[in-house]
Protein backbone atom coordinates (compact mmCIF):
# COMPACT_ATOMS: atom_id res chain seq x y z
CA UNK A 1 0.00 0.00 0.00
CA UNK A 2 2.75 2.44 0.91
CA UNK A 3 4.69 1.94 -2.31
CA UNK A 4 1.55 2.24 -4.45
CA UNK A 5 0.43 5.39 -2.64
CA UNK A 6 3.86 7.00 -3.03
CA UNK A 7 3.77 6.21 -6.75
CA UNK A 8 0.55 8.24 -7.05
CA UNK A 9 2.44 11.49 -6.53
CA UNK A 10 2.85 13.59 -9.67
CA UNK A 11 5.04 16.59 -10.45
CA UNK A 12 2.01 18.78 -9.64
CA UNK A 13 1.95 17.54 -6.03
CA UNK A 14 4.19 19.14 -3.38
CA UNK A 15 7.75 17.78 -3.30
CA UNK A 16 7.07 15.73 -0.15
CA UNK A 17 3.84 14.17 -1.48
CA UNK A 18 5.28 10.72 -2.29
CA UNK A 19 6.63 10.32 1.24
CA UNK A 20 3.48 11.73 2.82
CA UNK A 21 1.20 9.45 0.80
CA UNK A 22 3.42 6.44 1.58
CA UNK A 23 3.39 7.24 5.32
CA UNK A 24 -0.38 7.71 5.50
CA UNK A 25 -1.20 4.56 3.57
CA UNK A 26 1.59 2.56 5.22
CA UNK A 27 0.18 3.39 8.65
CA UNK A 28 -3.35 2.71 7.41
CA UNK A 29 -2.31 -0.66 5.92
CA UNK A 30 -0.54 -1.72 9.10
CA UNK A 31 -3.62 -0.90 11.17
CA UNK A 32 -6.09 -2.38 8.68
CA UNK A 33 -4.18 -5.66 8.68
CA UNK A 34 -3.54 -6.07 12.41
CA UNK A 35 -5.89 -4.04 14.63
CA UNK A 36 -8.47 -6.37 16.14
CA UNK A 37 -8.41 -8.88 18.99
CA UNK A 38 -4.65 -8.87 19.70
CA UNK A 39 -3.57 -5.44 18.42
CA UNK A 40 -5.01 -2.01 19.09
CA UNK A 41 -4.44 1.49 17.72
CA UNK A 42 -2.26 3.86 19.77
CA UNK A 43 -1.19 7.51 19.52
CA UNK A 44 1.13 7.81 22.53
CA UNK A 45 3.47 10.82 22.48
CA UNK A 46 2.03 11.78 19.07
CA UNK A 47 3.43 8.61 17.49
CA UNK A 48 0.92 6.72 15.34
CA UNK A 49 1.30 3.00 16.13
CA UNK A 50 -0.31 -0.32 16.83
CA UNK A 51 0.31 -2.12 20.12
CA UNK A 52 -0.05 -5.62 21.53
CA UNK A 53 -0.55 -5.40 25.30
CA UNK A 54 0.12 -9.11 25.85
CA UNK A 55 3.47 -9.09 24.03
CA UNK A 56 4.28 -5.51 25.16
CA UNK A 57 5.19 -4.63 21.58
CA UNK A 58 4.52 -1.42 19.67
CA UNK A 59 4.88 -1.19 15.85
CA UNK A 60 5.23 2.11 13.96
CA UNK A 61 5.45 2.63 10.18
CA UNK A 62 8.38 4.63 8.77
CA UNK A 63 9.65 5.57 5.32
CA UNK A 64 13.42 5.11 5.15
CA UNK A 65 16.13 5.81 2.60
CA UNK A 66 17.33 2.18 2.46
CA UNK A 67 16.15 -1.05 4.05
CA UNK A 68 17.48 -4.62 4.25
CA UNK A 69 21.12 -3.74 3.64
CA UNK A 70 23.90 -4.92 5.95
CA UNK A 71 26.32 -2.22 4.75
CA UNK A 72 24.01 0.80 4.80
CA UNK A 73 21.82 1.48 7.81
CA UNK A 74 18.29 2.88 7.38
CA UNK A 75 17.70 6.55 8.03
CA UNK A 76 14.17 7.98 8.30
CA UNK A 77 13.03 10.12 5.39
CA UNK A 78 11.65 12.59 7.93
CA UNK A 79 13.09 13.57 11.29
CA UNK A 80 11.89 11.68 14.35
CA UNK A 81 10.69 13.93 17.16
CA UNK A 82 11.01 13.81 20.92
CA UNK A 83 7.87 11.65 21.16
CA UNK A 84 9.42 8.96 18.96
CA UNK A 85 12.57 9.10 21.07
CA UNK A 86 10.52 8.66 24.25
CA UNK A 87 8.47 5.69 22.99
CA UNK A 88 11.73 3.98 21.99
CA UNK A 89 13.38 4.50 25.40
CA UNK A 90 12.42 0.93 26.33
CA UNK A 91 14.47 -0.29 23.35
CA UNK A 92 17.60 1.18 24.84
CA UNK A 93 17.00 0.05 28.40
CA UNK A 94 14.68 -2.93 28.00
CA UNK A 95 17.48 -5.22 26.84
CA UNK A 96 19.98 -4.37 29.56
CA UNK A 97 20.41 -6.60 32.62
CA UNK A 98 17.57 -6.32 35.14
CA UNK A 99 19.54 -4.11 37.56
CA UNK A 100 20.26 -1.52 34.83
CA UNK A 101 16.74 -1.13 33.41
CA UNK A 102 15.17 2.30 33.50
CA UNK A 103 11.69 1.30 32.31
CA UNK A 104 10.29 -1.63 34.31
CA UNK A 105 7.33 -2.17 32.00
CA UNK A 106 9.64 -3.67 29.34
CA UNK A 107 7.88 -2.42 26.19
CA UNK A 108 9.70 -2.82 22.87
CA UNK A 109 9.03 -0.48 19.95
CA UNK A 110 9.59 -1.79 16.43
CA UNK A 111 9.45 0.19 13.20
CA UNK A 112 8.18 -1.30 9.97
CA UNK A 113 10.72 0.41 7.72
CA UNK A 114 9.96 0.55 3.99
CA UNK A 115 12.18 2.13 1.33
CA UNK A 116 11.25 3.39 -2.16
CA UNK A 117 12.24 0.06 -3.80
CA UNK A 118 9.77 -1.80 -1.58
CA UNK A 119 12.41 -3.35 0.68
CA UNK A 120 10.94 -3.77 4.16
CA UNK A 121 12.32 -4.64 7.56
CA UNK A 122 10.88 -4.81 11.08
CA UNK A 123 13.48 -3.18 13.29
CA UNK A 124 13.82 -2.33 16.96
CA UNK A 125 15.76 0.97 16.80
CA UNK A 126 17.30 3.40 19.23
CA UNK A 127 16.35 6.99 18.34
CA UNK A 128 18.61 9.89 19.27
CA UNK A 129 19.04 13.33 17.71
CA UNK A 130 15.97 12.88 15.46
CA UNK A 131 17.22 9.73 13.70
CA UNK A 132 17.82 6.01 14.12
CA UNK A 133 21.26 5.64 15.69
CA UNK A 134 21.46 1.97 16.62
CA UNK A 135 19.49 -1.22 16.39
CA UNK A 136 18.64 -3.82 18.99
CA UNK A 137 17.19 -6.16 16.36
CA UNK A 138 16.71 -6.08 12.57
CA UNK A 139 14.35 -8.49 10.77
CA UNK A 140 14.49 -8.37 6.96
CA UNK A 141 11.04 -8.99 5.49
CA UNK A 142 11.55 -8.31 1.77
CA UNK A 143 14.26 -6.86 -0.45
CA UNK A 144 11.59 -5.43 -2.77
CA UNK A 145 12.11 -7.93 -5.59
CA UNK A 146 8.66 -9.41 -5.01
CA UNK A 147 7.16 -6.07 -6.11
CA UNK A 148 8.75 -6.29 -9.58
CA UNK A 149 6.09 -4.33 -11.44
CA UNK A 150 5.22 -5.26 -15.00
CA UNK A 151 5.33 -2.43 -17.48
CA UNK A 152 1.93 -1.36 -18.65
CA UNK A 153 1.40 -1.54 -22.41
CA UNK A 154 1.09 2.26 -22.73
CA UNK A 155 4.41 2.92 -20.95
CA UNK A 156 6.43 2.44 -24.14
CA UNK A 157 5.15 5.15 -26.52
CA UNK A 158 3.23 2.60 -28.61
CA UNK A 159 -0.07 3.61 -30.09
CA UNK A 160 -3.04 2.10 -28.30
CA UNK A 161 -4.60 0.28 -31.21
CA UNK A 162 -5.16 -3.33 -32.16
CA UNK A 163 -8.15 -3.88 -29.94
CA UNK A 164 -11.85 -3.62 -30.62
CA UNK A 165 -14.00 -2.59 -27.67
CA UNK A 166 -17.24 -4.50 -27.38
CA UNK A 167 -20.31 -2.34 -26.77
CA UNK A 168 -23.44 -4.12 -25.54
CA UNK A 169 -26.80 -3.05 -24.15
CA UNK A 170 -27.61 -3.71 -20.52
Amino acid sequence: MAIAAGADATPFHPANAAGTFAYHYGTFGLRKEYVGKEWRLERQEGVEAIVNDTLKVRVVFANVDIACDDELKPKPRSRKGAGAERVCMGNLFGYLPEYARQQPEGWATFYLMVDQRGAAELTCPVIQNNTFTNWIERNYLSNGDDLDPERLPLDDDDVADGFDPEVVRK
